[in-house]
């Protein structure tokens, strides 16, 4: 039953590592490292924009569940019940009016408790409600423990349990489970065989099973468990199934198989047999990695180095894994091509009448994967005119200037213009020279 309690810990350590990495421990908080105790964004983006206050809702309100489904009697255990609903009740607060009288709507649990809050009272509150999961499951076994009765065992409602650590493992991986009675006499230990003869050992009442898989596919075990009642053996059979696969997880630019400086590079990452919430990816140093949704990722890469390397990471059972690693190559964006009216190059033909009427130079590149923006910043505009001497005028911009209109108006059937020294920037900050454009009157 420490799902829950677990996931609690997840999304503060989520919230903390924001900014507070050194603050979290194996399973705690530790206050001294946190730096942000007053900050009110981070918990926010966690708990609201991520949605993980949602999930924590919908967690404890299944948990709450799973735990009564085991009173059969609800009528007659009502003091229980109502214990277990209140500890783990998901029901809004009363609200401060006068804080909140500017709000058209009622606000929502995840935002009752996470919004608006700094982090050190929201770590608290969630700090609370692991203990109160603690304290519900403690009702429960304090429950199960009542109906516990040598002389008034219901056989006809006695069932052998598996409870693996996971049942998803990877190769080299321990896979690890619990079979017990529902409903067990901690007095009187029974015997758990498994199909092959083997006897489990048993620890409080529950036989442990464990082994090491060297290959790949799915597993059964199985067998017997035994135990004696009132000079009668109450027997049970017991089978459940597990996965071993290899360590793995999916890594791939959406692009393609590089990166580009200066713009988002988009990454999908998937982690099989793994839950969202356990996968983390990193990128080395220098280079950026942000969690867009589930799976998908943006890699922002640094101006040094020409490789990235992006290493995905899952917590399986209480361990952080290595799942792949892959290195990626680190380009700089392409230089565009200069274009005026659709003219690059040395191959243009334009009436005077046309260029008279032109307003912008343009940057372009045809052949990339992404669509990125590049701004022309300057130019020159360069005739020959008469005794063959060339005249030129500037631009400080990608428009064409009302000089350079007026000199486009002037020229004769035959005469050549160019467009030259073009520079452009694109979202790298980088400022390249560009190809010159050179038009024929016609």
């Amino acid at each position: 039953m420490t799902v829950l309690y677990n996931f609690i810990f997840e999304c503060k350590a989520e919230i903390l590592n924001k900014k507070d990495e050194d603050a979290v421990g194996e399973d705690e908080v530790i206050w001294n490292e946190v730096n942000n105790k007053s900050n009110t964004d981070f918990p926010a983006e966690i708990m609201i924009v991520r949605n993980r206050g949602q999930e924590l809702k919908a967690k404890i309100e299944e948990h709450k569940d799973f735990l009564l489904s085991m009173i059969e009697d609800k009528e007659r255990y009502t003091n229980t019940v109502e214990s277990i609903e209140g500890t783990l009740s998901t029901e809004i607060p009363e609200i401060d009016l006068e804080f909140n009288k500017f709000k058209k709507v009622e606000p929502s649990w995840e935002s009752t408790y996470f919004e608006h809050l700094p982090l050190a009272s929201v770590i608290t509150i969630l700090s609370k409600m692991q203990g109160d999961v603690r304290n519900a499951e403690a009702e429960m076994i304090n429950f199960l423990l009542g109906q516990v009765d040598a002389g008034a065992i219901p056989f006809n409602a006695i069932r052998a349990v598996v409870i693996p650590n996971s049942n998803y493992v990877f190769r080299g991986q321990e896979y690890r489970a619990e079979v017990f009675l529902a409903a067990y006499d901690s007095t009187k230990m029974p015997e758990v065989k498994l199909n092959d003869g083997t006897m489990l050992d048993v620890e409080e009442g529950k036989g442990i099973f464990s082994t090491t898989p060297n290959s790949l596919g799915e597993r059964t075990w199985g067998g017997i468990i035994q135990l004696e009642h009132e000079g009668n053996v109450i027997s049970r059979p017991f089978e459940a199934k597990y996965q071993v696969s290899e360590p793995n997880a999916t890594i791939s630019a959406t692009g393609m198989n590089v990166f580009y400086r200066g713009i988002p590079n988009p990454v999908e990452i998937s982690a099989g047999g793994v839950p969202e919430s356990s996968v983390q990816a990193t990128i080395s140093s220098g280079h950026n990695i942000r969690k867009l949704r589930s799976g998908e990722y943006e890699v922002r890469p640094g101006v040094q180095g020409d490789n990235a390397t992006v290493s995905v990471y899952a917590n399986v059972d209480g361990t952080r894994r290595l799942m792949n690693r892959m290195d990626f190559r680190v380009f700089n964006l392409p230089t565009p091509d200069a274009r005026v009216a659709g003219v690059r190059g040395s191959e243009g033909n334009l009436t005077v009448g046309r260029l008279s009427q032109l307003q912008v130079v343009e940057a372009v590149a045809d052949d990339f994967v992404f669509e990125v923006d590049y701004e022309v910043t300057e130019f020159r505009v360069a005739f020959q005119g008469s005794g063959n001497i060339w005249s030129y005028s500037n631009s400080e911009s990608d428009r064409f200037t009302s000089e350079q209109k007026n000199i486009f108006r002037q020229l004769k059937p035959g005469q050549r213009v160019m467009i030259e020294r073009i520079r452009a920037t694109g979202p790298d900050g980088v400022t390249r020279s560009l190809n010159n454009i050179t038009i024929t009157v016609i």
